[in-house]
C-alpha cells in the first residue's frame, strides 16, 4: 500500500516540480509593512514564517470533500485524527505524534478548553462560518498575541468570518443546504451586515441530524475469509451551533468586539465491534457549551498596539448508559460533567526601532469541574485551578532575516474539597526561532526553532475515579525543527507553486500514561519517554492550463518514526499506537469557467493499538479516494461528492468502523452584495 501512496505522490511530485508562482511575502509582524510586490496573503505566511505554517482557506475547503474541521485537519501534514466512528463520533488531532493535549485548539485568537481531558472534539466545528484553518507548529508567527497561545506543542486555528465594516449598510451572507448518505441534513445561514459608521455584526446559524446507519463488513478468522454485513447503529447525531458578533467601531484601528456561541448536541455513541459481538451499545452523551467572549483592540500607534480579551465558558454534559449490570439503579448510568472557565488576557507590542518588535502578553483562567453520578464518583474531590501566563517576546525582521525569541513562565495553583490536590507548578518554557532568505533574488529560506514545553494533567489524570494520580508531574517535551520553503517567481505559464520540507525530533519525558495496579484497578503515572523523528513535505501550485482554465495540484507526505525511549521498559523501541511511520494526502481540481471537478486523496499507512508491535495488535493502512464536481450559477453553487470512491473498508481507532462509500450535496445560495 506504501508503494502505491508513493507512487501517487510522485505523480503529484512531478506535475508540481513544472509549476511556480510569482510569490513573496511579508512576515507576520502585526504592523510590519516591507516594500515588495503584493501577492497572495496565504502564500507570504508561508514563506517567510519561521515557525512551520499550513494554511487552508475558505474556497480551498470546498476542494477537500469537507464537513467539518477534522476533515480539512486531515490534509495537512504531521497530523494524526483519532476518529471513533460514526457520524457523531468523536474526533481529536496529534500533531508529529505528541499527543492530542499537545495541540492547542484557537478561536478567533482565543484558545478552546476542556480541562477535564484537555481534548478538544474538532467534530462540533462546522465550516460553514469558517474562512481559514491554519496549523502551526510550535506556536504562532505573529507575537502579538495571548500568551496562552504560546502554551502548546502546536496551534490549530480556526478563523471565522470576521466583521469587515464598509459603507455598503444592505444585508450580504449565504444559505446552504447539505443532503447525504446516512440521513444527513445540515441546513446553514450566514449573514452580515453594516448598521452605521460605528456597529456591525454577523450572525450564523447551522444544524445538523443524521441516523449513521451506515453498513460494514465484519470479518471472522484470519484469513479474511468469512465475513458477514452489518449495519452500525446508534451512530445518530443532532446539533445546533449559533454564533453572533457585534463589531463596535470606536475610531480607525480602534474597535471592540462582542461573540456569543452556542452549540448544542446530542448523540449515540457507537461501540466497539468485535468478534461475534451483537451487543448494540446503548451510551448516549448530550453536550451543551456556551461561550462568551469579548476584545478590545488598539493599532491606532506604529509603535504601540495594545488588545484585551475576557472570556466565560462553560460546557454542560449528559452521559448516560443502559446495561444489567447496572443493576442498583435499573440498569442505567447518568454521569453529569459541568465545566466552567473564565479567562482574562490582555497583550502588548512595542516598536524598539523599524525592524524590532517587543510584546508582552499576560493571561489568567479559572477552571472548575464537577461530577454528578447515580453510580461513580461518590469521593468525587470538585477540584478548581488558577492558572496564570505571561510571556515575553521578541521579533526582528528584515527583507532576509527574521529572528524570534520568547520566554512563557506559567503557574499553577490547585484546590479540592476532599483529599490531596496536585502541587502547585511553576515553569519557564523558552524558545527561539529563525528565517533566512539564502539568495537575494530568489525567495529560498531556510527555517529553524526550538521550543521547550509541558503539559499540564488534565483533571481526568489527576482526579478521575480509582485512577486520578493527583502527584502527577506535568509532562515535559523539546521540540527541534530545520526546514526550507522555496517559491520561484520567473518559470512562465505558472501562477502558484510552493513548497515546504521540515525535519524534527521532538523528545518527551514523564509521559502520563495508564499501568494496572492490579486485575482490575489501573493508575495514571509518569514513566514513559517517548523520541519522535520525522519529516514533513508539503507541495502546492496552480498552473493555467488555457484561457482562464486553472488546474490546482497539492500534495502532502509525513514521516513520524515515534518510539518508546524508556530504559528497561518491555516496549523499548517500539512505534508509539496509532502513530503511522507514513502518511499524506493529494487533491487535484481543474477550474473550467462556471465549472470545477476534483479529486483528494488520504494515506494512512501500517499503526499499532498496542505497545508492541506484534501481529494482533497491527492495524492495516488505507488509502481513501473522493471526487466531486461543481457548477457556479449566478448567486448559486451546487455541488455532489462521492466519499470513498472504492467503498474501503477501513478503521481510524480499531474495533470502530468508519463509513464506506457515501454521497453528499450542497446548495448554496449567495444573499445581497
Amino acid at each position: 500500500m506504501f508503494k502505491n501512496f508513493l507512487f501517487t505522490f510522485v505523480i503529484f511530485l512531478s506535475v508540481t516540480t513544472s509549476a511556480f508562482s510569482k510569490v513573496s511575502g511579508a512576515d507576520s509582524i502585526h504592523v510590519q509593512d516591507l516594500k515588495e510586490v503584493t501577492v497572495n496573503g496565504q502564500a507570504i505566511k508561508n514563506a517567510r514564517a519561521s515557525m512551520p505554517i499550513q494554511i487552508i482557506t475558505n474556497k480551498e475547503m470546498a476542494l477537500l470533500n469537507a464537513n467539518n474541521v477534522s476533515d480539512i485537519a486531515k490534509y495537512f501534514s504531521g497530523v494524526t485524527i483519532k476518529d471513533y466512528g460514526g457520524i457523531g463520533g468523536m474526533k481529536t488531532v496529534s500533531l508529529r505524534g505528541m499527543g492530542t493535549q499537545y495541540t492547542g485548539v484557537s478561536y478567533d485568537g482565543v484558545m478552546m478548553s476542556d480541562i477535564q481531558s484537555g481534548q478538544i472534539d474538532l467534530g462540533r466545528f462546522s465550516l460553514d462560518n469558517i474562512s481559514e484553518v491554519s496549523l502551526t507548529n510550535g506556536q504562532p508567527n505573529d507575537i502579538f498575541q495571548s500568551a496562552r497561545l504560546f502554551s502548546s506543542g502546536g496551534i490549530l486555528s480556526l478563523r471565522t468570518k470576521l466583521l469587515d465594516y464598509n459603507k455598503d449598510q444592505s444585508i450580504a451572507g449565504k444559505v446552504v443546504i447539505k443532503a447525504g448518505s446516512f440521513g444527513l441534513l445540515n441546513p446553514s445561514l450566514f449573514l452580515t451586515k453594516n448598521i452605521n459608521e460605528k456597529w456591525a455584526f454577523n450572525l450564523s446559524a447551522d444544524a445538523l441530524t443524521a441516523n449513521g446507519q451506515y453498513s460494514f463488513l465484519q470479518y471472522y478468522g484470519s484469513t479474511d475469509n468469512l465475513s458477514e454485513k452489518l449495519t452500525r447503529t446508534n451512530s445518530d447525531v443532532k446539533s445546533l451551533r449559533t454564533e453572533m458578533n457585534w463589531l463596535y467601531r470606536i475610531k480607525e484601528k480602534e474597535s471592540i468586539t462582542f461573540k456569543t456561541n452556542f452549540f448544542g448536541s446530542e448523540r449515540g455513541l457507537p461501540g466497539s465491534v468485535t468478534f461475534y459481538n451483537t451487543y448494540d451499545s446503548q451510551q448516549r452523551l448530550k453536550d451543551r457549551t456556551f461561550f462568551s467572549q469579548i476584545h478590545y483592540e488598539n493599532l491606532i500607534s506604529d509603535r504601540f498596539q495594545h488588545q484585551y480579551f475576557a472570556k466565560f465558558n462553560i460546557s454542560d454534559n449528559h452521559y448516560s448508559d443502559r446495561d444489567p449490570k447496572y443493576s442498583i439503579t435499573n440498569g442505567i448510568l447518568k454521569d453529569h460533567y459541568l465545566q466552567k472557565e473564565y479567562y482574562l488576557s490582555s497583550s502588548f507590542q512595542y516598536k524598539l526601532f523599524e525592524p524590532m518588535f517587543l510584546s508582552l502578553a499576560t493571561d489568567w483562567f479559572y477552571n472548575t469541574l464537577d461530577i454528578n453520578s447515580n453510580v461513580n464518583f461518590k469521593n468525587f474531590q470538585y477540584p478548581t485551578r488558577h492558572t496564570g501566563m505571561a510571556n515575553l517576546a521578541t521579533k526582528y525582521v528584515t527583507e532576509r532575516l527574521t529572528l524570534g525569541a520568547n520566554l512563557l513562565y506559567t503557574l499553577t495553583r490547585e484546590q479540592v474539597q476532599t483529599g490531596n490536590a496536585s502541587p502547585n507548578r511553576d515553569k519557564l518554557s523558552p524558545t527561539a526561532n529563525l528565517s533566512f532568505k539564502l539568495l537575494e533574488n530568489k525567495e529560498l529560506r531556510i527555517r529553524a526553532f526550538y521550543k521547550n514545553i509541558y503539559r499540564l494533567p488534565s483533571f481526568n489524570d489527576l482526579y478521575y475515579q480509582d485512577m486520578g494520580n493527583s502527584n502527577l508531574r506535568p509532562e515535559n517535551s523539546n521540540q527541534y525543527n530545520i526546514g526550507f520553503t522555496y517559491l520561484d517567481t520567473e518559470i512562465p505559464f505558472l501562477s502558484e507553486f510552493a513548497i515546504m520540507a521540515d525535519g524534527y525530533y521532538n523528545r518527551v519525558t514523564d509521559k502520563i500514561i495508564a499501568i494496572p495496579r492490579d486485575m482490575f484497578h489501573w493508575s495514571m503515572t509518569n514513566r514513559d519517554k517517548v523520541n519522535i523523528k520525522g519529516i514533513d513535505i508539503s507541495l502546492k501550485a496552480s498552473v493555467k492550463v488555457k484561457n482562464s482554465d486553472l488546474l490546482k495540484l497539492k500534495s502532502n507526505y509525513s514521516y513520524q518514526n515515534a518510539k518508546d525511549a524508556t530504559q528497561g521498559s518491555d516496549n523499548f523501541g517500539e512505534q508509539i499506537p496509532y502513530t503511522p511511520l507514513h502518511s499524506g494526502s493529494g487533491s487535484l481540481s481543474y477550474e473550467h469557467k462556471k465549472w470545477e471537478v476534483g479529486y483528494n486523496m488520504i494515506f494512512s499507512g501500517i499503526r499499532w493499538i498496542g505497545q508492541t508491535t506484534d501481529k494482533t495488535n497491527k492495524m492495516d493502512g488505507y488509502t481513501i479516494h473522493s471526487i466531486f464536481v461543481s457548477k457556479n450559477y449566478k448567486q448559486w453553487r451546487i455541488n455532489a461528492e462521492i466519499i470513498d470512491l472504492f467503498n474501503t473498508q477501513y478503521e481510524v481507532v480499531k474495533f470502530y468502523p468508519m463509513p464506506r462509500r457515501n454521497f453528499r450535496i450542497t446548495v448554496a445560495m449567495n444573499l445581497g452584495k
